[in-house]
């Protein structure tokens, strides 16, 4: 009982994140940005399952975040949108026996004819590996807000609209959240609270675990150009940086000049930061014991940036990354 304990104990220090995938389309040359080849696909999975690693549904995933710890080499595999490229993708998972989760883009699905019909969502529901979540009803961006009040309604009416039909056409109520587009703030986490979900996802490209808020979880995103096996075991091999404090928190900002900080757990271990705007690019940031920030404050024109802190691991060596988005009022 001791040795195992101290195995687990030992398992929570070194595992505190895992890798979520996105993918979108399969053999969709038309659409090269969010489709990846199958071929290529295929190498990515028979990849995951020569180098051992841990293939997980979404549900177990969030149970690891809860327990605060993740086995080595986790991995969960999401799909986006309900394409009906989505069942080409199915062949391949169902041959190597993985879990999978399908967000469903309501207003689509088995209405539009590029989208799953509810035969094909019966087919992949007789699978047993499969889960379900909401991609919203109409697949708007929801993230900058004008008037708070009307926001909150129209996403909040948008989320029911598409729970009626997928419990209609699926026969429950899901339970996880993928925003559209990676689009979000905190008005939006606060209605799907109310709502009872479990879990937001988001399109922030990094890895998941015990630092992320549990309504921005981070996925990596597999699509056009990032969807080479090259890129695939790079994201494989990232850490999540041990984020405990960040400014400007994600979501809502009422400035469009913005102090950069984070507050980093084992400091002594990284080296190499920096942190990345959407609409800046790359830049350096200082490092004080465990605080990292820039000197001087950003000006931001866009209403949406995505900022991420990456530093070098000189234990593991591995880079760790963090990312979320702001929006500014």
């Amino acid at each position: 009982m001791i040795l195992a304990n101290l195995i687990l104990l030992s398992s929570t220090k070194a595992y505190e994140y895992g890798i979520i995938l996105i993918y979108h389309k399969f053999d969709e040359p038309k659409t090269p940005s969010t489709s990846i080849p199958l071929k290529d696909f295929e190498a990515q999975m028979r990849y995951l399952k020569e180098n051992n690693f841990n293939v997980v549904s979404l549900s177990k995933f969030i149970e690891y975040y809860k327990k605060g710890y993740f086995p080595p080499k986790t991995v969960s595999i999401t799909i986006d949108d309900g394409y009906k490229s989505t069942m080409k993708a199915f062949k391949v998972i169902k041959k190597y026996n993985y879990p999978f989760t399908v967000f469903l883009y309501m207003e689509a699905i088995d209405r539009y004819p590029d989208f799953l019909t509810k035969k094909q969502l019966n087919e992949l529901k007789s699978y047993g590996k499969v889960e379900f979540g909401n991609h919203s009803y109409s697949h708007e961006h929801f993230a900058i807000v004008k008037n708070p009040k009307e926001f909150e309604k129209k996403f909040k009416e948008d989320t029911l609209k598409a729970e009626k039909k997928f419990i209609k056409l699926l026969g429950f109520k899901p339970k996880f959240y993928a925003y559209p587009y990676g689009d979000y703030n905190n008005l939006v986490v606060k209605i799907l609270k109310e709502l009872g979900y479990k879990a937001g996802f988001t399109q922030d490209p990094s890895s998941a675990g015990v630092y992320s808020n549990i309504f921005a979880i981070q996925r990596q995103p597999v699509v056009g150009h990032w969807g080479s096996l090259k890129h695939f075991k790079k994201i494989l091999n990232y850490e999540q940086l041990p984020v405990v404090e960040y400014k400007p928190e994600f979501g809502l900002i009422n400035t469009d000049n913005i102090n950069i900080f984070a507050k980093i757990k084992n400091w002594q271990n990284y080296i190499s930061c920096g942190v990345y705007i959407s609409e800046k690019g790359w830049l350096k940031l200082e490092k004080k014991d465990n605080i990292l920030f820039l000197i001087n404050k950003i000006k931001i024109n866009r209403q949406k940036n995505r900022i991420g802190f990456s530093c070098f691991n000189k234990q593991t060596k591995k880079w760790a990354t963090y990312f979320y988005m702001i929006v500014r009022e």
